[in-house]
């Protein structure tokens, strides 16, 4: 069986080129349309989801109709090393809000390579170091931050992803209707519509005429979004 090239996700840059060679060999193609799930909390993950193009969603179903959305991943990126080195399940859901494109690294394989190869190794530990900071800021919004706080950064994670500048302002082409954002934030619809009313009322956000989220002045909203207060 040839071999699959992989995604260029970063930590495959410190792999011994035997290494890369084995990975490469059984390496499984992974596609997914825009807004199937990719993984589910509490399932076991089958190997390494390496991501070559597209756009996913990382987030805790907290019940039903109440989500909490962690952050929003862009290829090249690796999903499920942490449930793999540590042999344990999905911790969090993950969408796809766009087709994605990839491969698959199966288990058993992608942990050989850890314990062969020490700077693949380090690499990935490296890795994994980075996105503490994010962690932590997420689980602050989770048990301290309000409905307007959570809502704008929502906001801000598809304006990374998804924003357009335009002569009104940073555009959000992805629909993003105020139920869907109920949902992210794990908030009433009711305290969606009032915080939206009142970031109107400020000319902080507006909807395009086809019905996009426009953000205007980001310095301010980012400063909400992290609890600061603007400087008088």
């Amino acid at each position: 069986m040839s071999s699959r090239l992989l995604p260029t996700w970063g930590c495959l840059g410190s792999c011994a080129p035997a290494t890369l060679a084995r990975l490469e060999a059984v390496a499984r193609p992974l596609e997914h349309p825009a807004g199937a799930s990719i993984a589910t909390t509490g399932e076991a993950a089958e190997g390494i989801m390496l991501l070559s193009q597209g756009v996913v969603r990382i987030f805790h179903a907290l019940s039903t109709d109440s989500q909490f959305t962690v952050k929003l991943l862009r290829a090249p990126r690796a999903l499920g090393v942490l449930e793999v080195m540590h042999s344990t399940r999905w911790v969090a859901s993950a969408e796809a809000l766009t087709p994605l494109e990839g491969s698959v690294i199966p288990v058993a394989v992608f942990r050989e390579a850890l314990a062969m190869d020490h700077g693949f190794t380090t690499a990935v530990l490296g890795d994994l170091a980075a996105s503490y900071e994010g962690t932590i800021r997420v689980s602050r919004a989770m048990g301290f931050d309000g409905c307007e706080q959570r809502l704008i950064r929502v906001l801000l994670e598809y304006a990374e992803h998804f924003g357009r500048p335009a002569e009104e302002g940073l555009v959000i082409r992805y629909p993003l209707s105020r139920q869907r954002l109920a949902l992210e934030i794990g908030a009433a619809r009711r305290s969606v519509d009032r915080a939206l009313a009142a970031l109107a009322e400020e000319k902080l956000l507006s909807l395009s005429p086809k019905g996009w989220r426009v953000l205007h002045a980001l310095d301010e909203l980012s400063r909400r979004c992290h609890g600061v207060a603007q400087p008088r």
